[in-house]
């Protein structure tokens, strides 16, 4: 915990501003979105499918801009960048609070998606990798636990608010507090990012790795977009329908509102193992086994319908999706260094993005189809274990040693827990 004090400590501004930006990038996310889908449907007359297309539409549009609009980040100023995200997201929130024309609220919905979800992400978890080297996974972590925190306290947060204020001025107020808590963090980096940045310039060591420069032309390019698929494909799927899913269980709204909360809590549980743990391992080496509990989780729900298992399920989807958080990023820097990061995380971005917009599409074919949610969540078991499997690929030689030692000393050491009386 020292650790995590001085690493703070050192390095307030950046690490303020990461997890902040986490945070408002909540403004792009689904969960929040789905706070105000009632009100727009009601407001514009327009049907649940003809909003889940629209919503699936600009999310997909967003994803593709993100690939050219994330390099930015490798050229210009940290403060200058984020001050455009943040400025455009503010200002989309606005559009959406007026939003009493469809017009309005298509504009509204891709501007979040593309700068909440995408850009705001981008942004924090880029950022905070170019400028860290030592303590990069601590960084990243704490950075990330914006998005938990976002998940766990909005809900509360708007929920009086939009009852209070109404849907339309609460968003005006949220974006209003968002402007006056995000500008000074913002401006407040600007001479910790340019001391950072002479640094590198006179470090001699280029930090571009040229074996990568064909990204689309590599497997390990297109094995780490795999990885970056899976998980928030099915997870997306599942937090827009679980609450159909959990009335075809015969399982109670309240109950799913439980279980749910288990996501956000073990999420930042992850999310704090993993920094020390990419510190200790680096990011490639546990690249192909964070995925380990989300597997568990969704065996769990694939074999077993008891109401129990549901907390069971997100708790080690949340484990995984806060280990992810930080070790996606830090195994993307591992491999193509800090140079051009942002180009090429704005790629994996766009994956990211893409994974969410068509994961509720593809549920929702089969479940209205009347496919078991037991053989949905078979399959998207196996596509975590195919995602998780391929990544080991990218392991070199010695992973495999170092693993196999691990695994003698704890086979070691269950032996000697055996043998004494």
């Amino acid at each position: 915990m020292g650790d995590w004090v001085q690493v703070f400590r050192e390095n307030k501004r950046l690490l303020t501003f990461g997890f902040l930006f986490s945070f408002f990038s909540s403004f792009g996310q689904t969960f929040f979105v789905s706070l105000y889908v009632p009100f727009w449907i009601q407001s514009l007359d327009i049907s649940n499918t003809a909003f889940g297309t629209l919503y699936a539409t600009v999310t997909v549009v967003a994803a593709v801009l993100i690939s050219f609009s994330g390099k930015y980040i490798d050229t210009i100023p940290l403060k200058n960048y984020a001050l455009f995200v943040f400025g455009g997201l503010t200002l989309s929130v606005l559009l959406l609070s007026q939003a009493k024309s469809l017009v309005l609220l298509t504009a509204g919905l891709f501007l979040v998606r593309w700068l909440g979800q995408g850009l705001m992400t981008h942004t924090s978890s880029t950022g905070i990798a170019k400028f860290f080297e030592g303590n990069r996974g601590k960084a990243l972590s704490f950075s990330a636990m914006g998005h938990p925190a976002g998940h766990f306290l909005l809900p509360f947060i708007m929920l009086p608010l939009i009852a209070f204020a109404g849907w339309s001025n609460s968003l005006i107020i949220l974006s209003l507090i968002a402007l006056l808590i995000m500008i000074p963090v913002i401006l407040a980096i600007a001479p910790v990012c340019e001391a950072k940045s002479m640094e590198e310039k006179n470090n001699v060591k280029d930090s571009v790795k040229p074996a990568h420069t064909n990204h689309f032309k590599s497997l390990d390019f297109w094995i780490i977009s795999l990885n970056i698929f899976a998980l928030p494909f099915i997870l997306t799927a599942v937090f827009l329908y679980q609450y159909t899913i959990g009335e075809a269980r015969g399982w109670s709204v309240s109950w799913v509102a439980f279980s749910f909360s288990f996501f956000a809590i073990f999420s930042a549980i992850g999310l704090l193992i993993s920094g020390n743990l990419t510190d200790r391992f680096s990011g490639l080496f546990l690249f192909p086994l964070y995925l380990i509990p989300a597997i568990l989780g969704v065996l769990m729900v694939t074999i077993s319908d008891s109401q129990y298992v549901f907390p069971a399920f997100y708790a080690l989807v949340g484990i995984a999706s806060g280990l992810g958080s930080t070790i996606k990023t830090a195994t993307q820097t591992e491999i193509y260094g800090t140079g051009n990061l942002g180009k090429v995380r704005s790629y994996f971005s766009t994956i990211l993005v893409l994974s969410t917009a068509l994961g509720p599409p593809v549920f929702a074919f089969l479940l209205d189809r009347n496919v078991p949610f037991n053989i949905i969540m078979a399959f998207s078991g196996l596509l975590i274990i195919l995602s998780s499997l391929a990544s080991f690929r990218l392991w070199p030689l010695e992973y495999f040693s170092r693993m196999k030692a691990l695994a003698n000393v704890w086979v070691g050491k269950t032996k000697t827990r055996k043998s004494k009386p």
